[in-house]
């Protein structure tokens, strides 16, 4: 049975037996797993051994009410993006629409509710975790066999590029009311399912990407460039990412430019990339420091207070479809090719990335080093290049 065929989780969450009872049998026809749980606390166990294509999480509940769970869930990279539908008495409708939608509910129903609707929510939210799955399995496919291998990525990036955009195209639309007027719950659901969208595009993209280095045909554009900018937009462009994780994201520079000649769209993916993985790959709350410096050389470091990776692993991280295994997190989206992309678009432009330093447990120091740009014979620098203000293309 292929990942597309074989049925999702769906997670009810309700203290009243008679409620879980009674969304199994209005939900039992979609054809799922269905896996119920009587409290937050219980929910938030499953969680942590399982993955959810949706939640459906009543509000009124003893000990932890649907939101505080909500919340807890919302905290959690693993779940963050997991849709919640809220269920609710109707007398309490006006209170728990506001709070639901500022944690980040896709939906909220009344009971009674109308079971057409329930379901009709849920099979949405099914069919785009079983065509993420579709992906994953393909990516898994692909890790196993080293034949053609190449063809292969190149097939499945033009394939699934197309309908996605349409996908994504059409959400935008939707969400900024093109068709008609959205309401605040209808927008929350586009929302959500944007999300998902990109996150699919990202991975069509790594694995396009790939396959263009692999078969040596990626194109650059190699300018003189300032090493600090580029780190000062990859900074800003986390910022978003670390507030909603609570992290503590660090920039250093010096007071002088930094020049490399490099193609600057690859550079900030680079830098991009290791941020990323410096706050996905940490627990609580985590610390990022990101650090420029040019003397014998132009070195961009990321440190981070992570997971770590252990020594036999340093090489093997920049390998294809690698992904670092921790015990203290669950797994974190991606397709296992950043780094890999990361490292030969860096030795494409001259320059190398390496993990220079990690321990596991205490955090990681990942080094981006590209040579420096000769100077001009009269020593003076020309104007910055401009292509920071237009933003990366």
């Amino acid at each position: 049975m292929s990942e597309r065929q074989r049925p999702v989780n769906i997670l009810l969450v309700d203290d009243e037996p008679a409620n879980l009872a009674a969304l199994e049998v209005v939900l039992a026809p979609l054809g799922q797993r269905l896996v119920t749980a009587r409290s937050g606390r219980e929910a938030l166990r499953h969680l942590l051994r399982e993955d959810f294509a949706v939640i459906v999480l009543d509000v009124r509940m003893p000990d932890m009410d649907g939101f505080e769970t909500a919340e807890l869930i919302r905290s959690r990279p693993a779940s963050r993006a997991t849709p919640i539908i809220f269920v609710t008495a109707f007398p309490e409708a006006e209170r728990d629409l506001e709070r639901a939608y500022r944690i980040g509910a896709v939906d909220i129903l009344f009971k009674p509710f109308v079971p057409e609707f329930l379901r009709s929510k849920v099979s949405v939210f099914v069919d785009l975790h079983q065509k993420q799955r579709s992906i994953a399995e393909l990516l898994a496919k692909a890790q196993e066999s080293n034949r053609a291998k190449s063809e292969f990525l190149n097939l499945a990036a033009h394939e699934l590029r197309t309908p996605l955009a349409v996908i994504v195209g059409y959400l935008s639309m939707l969400a900024d009311g093109t068709f008609g007027e959205v309401s605040a719950e209808l927008r929350q659901a586009f929302e959500i399912l944007t999300e998902k969208g990109e996150e699919l595009n990202r991975i069509v993209d790594d694995l396009l990407t790939a396959s263009r280095l692999e078969s040596g045909v990626l194109p650059r554009r190699l300018v003189e460039c300032d090493l600090r900018e580029v780190a000062r937009q990859a900074v800003r462009a986390a910022r978003p990412q670390a507030e909603l994780l609570s992290a503590e994201l660090h920039l250093d520079l010096p007071e002088q430019p930094v020049m490399v000649r490099a193609d600057p769209i690859y550079l900030a993916r680079i830098v991009d990339n290791l941020i990323i993985n410096a706050l996905a790959y940490s627990q609580g709350c985590p610390w990022v420091r990101v650090t420029v410096r040019g003397e014998e050389e132009a070195v961009l470091t990321v440190e981070d207070h992570g997971i770590g990776i252990p020594k036999e692993m340093r090489e093997q991280v920049f390998e294809r479809f690698v992904r670092l295994p921790s015990a203290e997190l669950s797994s974190q989206p991606g397709t296992g090719l950043g780094l890999y992309i990361s490292r030969e678009l860096a030795r494409r432009q001259g320059g190398d990335l390496q993990v220079v330093d990690s321990e596991p447990g205490r955090g990681s120091t990942l080094a981006l080093r590209l040579p420096l740009a000769p100077g001009p014979p009269n020593g003076r620098r020309p104007p910055r290049p401009l292509w920071f203000a237009g933003g990366r293309g």
